[in-house]
């Protein structure tokens, strides 16, 4: 199987430095395998817009937990973790699409962890991402 994810945007995203607004990115990464999957970083801003598509194995029985981070960027020091979010791979139906907006937890001493939207679609290796075949 293959989870076809889209960072597609976020909203709320809050102020992480002192100087400027945040700089966010998106990190994927599956419970059961060490690889780790990156959305560009967006300079300055609180809503940012990636459109970046991803494709990540699903290689167990269906006990796979994709894990999702909200960083800020920073060139200077180690990114700054904004919010997290887990999405148990058993939660998707497999050839359904689904394009949410999700509330992201904050994490220890951020204040709130902002929305980002996403769509997923788990489908069989081979099948093209994110069309609607029903």
């Amino acid at each position: 199987m293959k989870l076809h994810i889209k960072a597609i945007e976020a909203a709320d995203v809050p102020k992480m430095d002192v100087v400027g607004k945040s700089d966010p990115f998106l990190e994927f990464r599956m419970s059961t395998s060490s690889q780790v999957w990156k959305t560009k970083h967006k300079n300055n801003t609180y809503t940012p817009v990636w459109n970046q598509q991803f494709e990540l194995p699903v290689t167990s029985n269906g006990d796979d937990v994709l894990h999702v981070s909200l960083y800020d960027f920073d060139n200077i020091s180690k990114n700054d973790i904004i919010s997290t979010r887990d999405f148990p791979i058993s939660s998707f139906i497999e050839d359904q699409i689904t394009d949410e907006w999700y509330d992201f937890q904050a994490v220890k001493g951020v204040k709130r962890g902002g929305r980002v939207r996403l769509a997923f679609h788990l489908a069989q290796p081979g099948v093209p991402a994110f069309v609607d075949r029903s």
